[in-house]
């Protein structure tokens, strides 16, 4: 009994415990079928450092499989309740995302006050690697729904109106001509996936 409670420390002392991998952000991109899956990690190094983000993908041909190829190859497990944005490019969001939704609810460290964007013009994992500071796209996300300037859609909303009528509004994002990312107005769902932007604009894609 007394090795069993001495147990955990042991782990940590031999070094069989993985570390964890606290998720800051997400982005999701597709392209020829196929679903890449961005992660923003958060690294210190030390107490003392201060936090940088790092930055790892893999692919699968859906969500669940493309997570699953991610946990695989982090350094430690997988740590999805610091995670406050997901990024989804136009093209991974041209079909029904309630799918995504339902799944993302259901993950029990997911939370369900995060943020979701659709990133226009580019790929989602290339806005999401334009700021090198933890948390920068939550807190513009943050300060624009506060502010009027972007809807204010946390997960758990989204998933209802999907469910409810099959529409949606996100707020959209981009990087703008002084290369810095910025609110591009709002992204229209509309039976589950994206119908256009609110300024006119048609997102790229067949929509219906």
């Amino acid at each position: 009994m007394k090795l069993l409670r001495f147990l955990p420390l042991l782990l940590l002392l031999c070094g069989c415990a993985r570390e964890v991998s606290p998720v800051s952000a997400l982005a999701l991109d597709c392209k020829n079928g196929m679903y890449c899956l961005t992660a923003e990690v958060v690294r210190q190094d030390s107490p003392d450092d201060t936090a940088a983000p790092a930055y790892l993908s893999a692919t699968g041909t859906d969500v669940t499989d493309a997570l699953r190829n991610l946990r695989s190859i982090l350094p430690g497990d997988l740590y999805l309740s610091h995670a406050q944005v997901l990024l989804l490019s136009e093209d991974a969001v041209s079909e029904s995302i309630l799918p995504l939704a339902d799944y993302l609810c259901r993950e029990n460290d997911v939370r369900l006050s995060l943020r979701a964007a659709v990133v226009r013009d580019g790929s989602a994992a290339e806005l999401l690697e334009n700021d090198n500071e933890v948390y920068a796209l939550s807190e513009l996300l943050d300060r624009s729904a506060q502010d009027g300037v972007l809807p204010d859609m946390p997960l758990y909303r989204v998933t209802d109106v999907l469910h409810a009528d099959g529409t949606a509004i996100l707020p959209a994002l981009r990087v703008d001509a002084f290369g810095q990312t910025a609110p591009a107005g709002t992204a229209v769902f509309k039976n589950e996936r994206l119908n256009c932007f609110l300024d006119g604009e048609i997102g790229g894609g067949a929509y219906a």
